[in-house]
């Protein structure tokens, strides 16, 4: 729910190409009324294209070019899905992504970018590399130099395509491969000059400085194939290379293949001039991926798509509104600024050309200034308000239920799986789940219930799961049903019912892999988004995991990194860089299932997890209940990235409203107090106690595992002065 009402509308911004950013900045100031925002895109951070080349040069860090599309969501609160579109269904009001549900959306953008066209798609692929995706090609040109400077002999880097891109990238490369000995550079292109869609004055003076830095320019030379060693040209001859960039006329994403929507015959999207699909009303198009019906020629630049922003935001708002679109009009007369890596650049401005450190100098203000809008908007924590105003004259007890044709209708989109000990279930629509007992097992059950912390309704849904199911592979039971408690933010029926859709159905991919049925649950609506379950397992009562197991001398073994509290709190305020994000969310999706078996299989039998009273809060229930002390040794203790940053060395940063309770117990630790002892975990690891001679079998299968950052820290001693306590150690 906005401020200004439930939310009855969703617009899907698919891809975050330069018109979308614009969207996404302008809608933290401004978003429309009681309308939710959406963004899919496959990445959670994306450069700018324009800086890229200076970044291969050594102009600037990648940070300094990389916008944090995570960061920038949570400023603007718009909710982010990370994952691949692979088709769109206009008739169905549907984008279908890979690995999870299809996303609904009532007015949908698309914002994708292109590929280069390969002409010779066969070539080795250690041998070939594309300038896109941006988001990868830094790596990857590291990787290719690693294996250019591996060879027997000078490397021959061949550049086909003489557009802005492959210009700036081959000067960029010649400056940055300088370790390269004797290496040579070449650019091939099809046409009769370079960057042929500017003026001939910016061609020749484009050439003069390919020519200073050594950089022969091939001209009607179109590659039409090859194999490891040669390009073949459409003329016979042939061309030896080491490297082949490809640099070459954008091509759409099989993504619009894949869509029913009207294409040019190239390929791309056909939009009106509002940037409207010819087909598809409701379906918006901009950046290298559309084609303007009455522009069809128009070069696929990011001076255009930069441009088309505050028109489409303008039109998804019309939309909406169902008011009438206005029309972008491509400026006839641009600036382009072409860096040639030395400092300088050439000013390409309505067929006037010139050269010159002034040029990069304005190229370098224009570029820094673009970058600054999206580093400016999440450089500061954003303030934290109260919930909205609650809905007047919103039922309360029953009247508070989701509508039953809502739920019936959610459940017939599930594929809700079946256990042969759930005789009653969510399927039949009884009044509760009824289970056999398998004789000779004890029945375990935990709950677990939270507020929406990201986003993704799916991925939430599928964290929420995991979480409850640790408190069963905590104790060694195994899961196999699990009843839901769901309130979904105040909006219209369509949005309601697309919320729980994708929530449970992220739970149901976590509850599938793990043999677990969902048997019912109950479903109100609520001012906030919360998901909770119950979770019913078996186990046999001696192969129990308890607290109170621990031994003396018993070592410590921890299965997942801590710091998911602070850095949770850090994302709501749009501090979580996204490479601290993805780290977490790794973490986060990281079942206790296997640890769990492999601690039974070495016959351990004192295990908790560690949840939201922190390290300190659940080790000391271990150690009260076995009469012990434990030494925790710092150095090991597998932390998240980015967690020391953001909490600061004892908590004086960013941390979780949780954190200062859970510090109560700081007196029954000696020595420094680190902020990661009282930090909640979200889906927390196991914390085991191990007997000495099993730690490096435990570790290693643990490791085999994928439990990579498990670790020893520390062992459990008799208790000292004072009772049970934590002493905390730098070794």
């Amino acid at each position: 729910m906005r401020g200004d009402g439930p939310i009855e509308k969703r617009i899907v911004l698919l891809g975050a190409g330069n018109t979308h950013l614009r969207i996404l900045n302008g809608w933290r100031m401004d978003p429309y009324a009681r309308t939710q925002l959406t963004l899919i895109n496959d990445t959670l951070s994306m450069p700018y294209s324009g800086m890229i080349p200076g970044c291969i040069a050594g102009q600037y860090t990648e940070e300094e070019i990389t916008i944090d599309i995570g960061r920038l969501c949570a400023a603007a609160n718009v909710e982010l899905v990370s994952a691949r579109a692979t088709a769109i269904d206009p008739e169905q009001h549907v984008v279908a992504l890979e690995g999870r549900p299809p996303i609904r959306y009532d007015i949908l953008s698309v914002n994708v970018g292109s590929r280069p066209f390969l002409p010779a798609p066969d070539l080795p692929v250690v041998k070939t590399l594309s300038l896109k995706p941006l988001d990868t090609l830094l790596p990857r040109l590291e990787a290719a130099k690693a294996r250019l400077a591996a060879l027997d002999h000078p490397a021959r880097v061949i550049m086909v395509g003489s557009g802005a891109g492959g210009f700036e990238v081959c000067l960029a490369l010649r400056r940055r491969w300088t370790s390269l000995r004797d290496a040579s550079f070449e650019i091939l292109t099809a046409g009769e000059r370079i960057l042929s869609g500017s003026a001939s004055r910016v061609s020749a003076r484009g050439e003069r400085a390919l020519a200073a830095n050594g950089i022969p320019v091939r001209t009607d030379a179109r590659v039409v194939g090859g194999d490891a060693e040669v390009l073949r040209l459409e003329d016979g001859d042939e061309v030896a290379y080491d490297l082949c960039i490809w640099a070459t006329p954008a091509r759409p994403l099989d993504l619009l293949a894949s869509s029913n929507l009207e294409r040019c015959e190239r390929g791309f999207i056909r939009v009106h001039d509002t940037l409207q699909s010819i087909s598809a009303p409701d379906v918006f198009a901009a950046g290298d991926c559309s084609t303007l019906e009455s522009h069809p020629d128009l070069p696929k630049a990011g001076i255009f798509s930069v441009r088309e922003g505050p028109v489409l935001r303008d039109n998804l708002r019309a939309a909406l509104d169902g008011k009438a679109l206005r029309p972008y009009r491509p400026q006839p007369v641009y600036l382009f600024l072409l860096n040639t890596a030395d400092g300088r650049a050439i000013m390409n401005y309505s067929g006037v050309a010139a050269y010159g450190t002034w040029a990069f100098r304005w190229k370098n203000f224009i570029d820094r200034r673009w970058m600054r809008k999206f580093h400016d908007a999440y450089a500061e924590p954003m303030a934290m308000e109260s919930a909205a105003e609650e809905m007047a004259m919103r039922c309360g007890g029953c009247g508070a239920k989701v509508g039953a044709q809502t739920l019936h209708r959610v459940l017939d989109r599930l594929d809700i799986p079946v256990h042969p000990d759930v005789l009653m279930g969510a399927r039949p629509g009884d009044d509760a789940a009824v289970h056999r007992v398998p004789p000779g097992k004890l029945e375990v059950q935990s709950i677990d219930f939270f507020r929406a912390f990201i986003s993704d309704p799916y991925l939430f849904g599928h964290i929420a799961a995991l979480n409850a199911l640790s408190d069963l592979y905590a104790m060694n039971a195994e899961p196999f049903s699990a009843l839901a408690v769901v309130t979904v933010p105040y909006a219209s029926v369509a949005v309601r019912e697309e919320v729980l859709f994708q929530a449970l159905s992220g739970a149901l991919a976590c509850f599938r892999a793990h043999g677990v049925t969902l048997t019912g649950g109950h479903t109100s609506e609520s001012p906030e988004f919360q998901i909770g379950f119950s979770v019913t397992g078996y186990a046999d009562e001696n192969q129990l995991f308890r607290k109170a197991g621990l031994q003396p001398g018993d070592r410590l073994v921890l299965t997942k990194p801590l710091g998911s509290g602070a850095l949770l709190r850090s994302h709501m305020l749009g501090q979580c860089n996204s490479v601290w994000y993805e780290h977490l969310i790794t973490g986060l999706l990281t079942s206790n299932r296997e640890a769990s078996r492999i601690l039974a299989a070495h016959s351990i039998r004192a295990c908790t997890d560690i949840t939201g009273f922190g390290f300190a809060g659940h080790l000391l229930e271990m150690l009260d209940g076995a009469g012990l002390s434990a030494r925790i040794d710092a150095r090991p203790v597998p932390l998240y990235a980015g967690f020391q940053k953001t909490a600061g060395r004892r908590g004086e940063g960013i941390v979780s409203t949780l954190h200062e309770e859970n510090a109560s117990v700081r007196n029954r630790v000696s020595g420094e107090s680190p902020a990661w002892l009282f930090d909640p975990q979200t889906a927390g690891g196991l914390l085991a106690g191990v007997p000495p001679e099993r730690v490096d079998a435990v570790l290693d299968a643990l490791n085999a595992a994928g439990y990579t950052e498990a670790a020893a820290i520390g062992e459990v001693v008799a208790v000292s002065d004072g009772g049970p306590n934590i002493q905390l150690v730098q070794s």
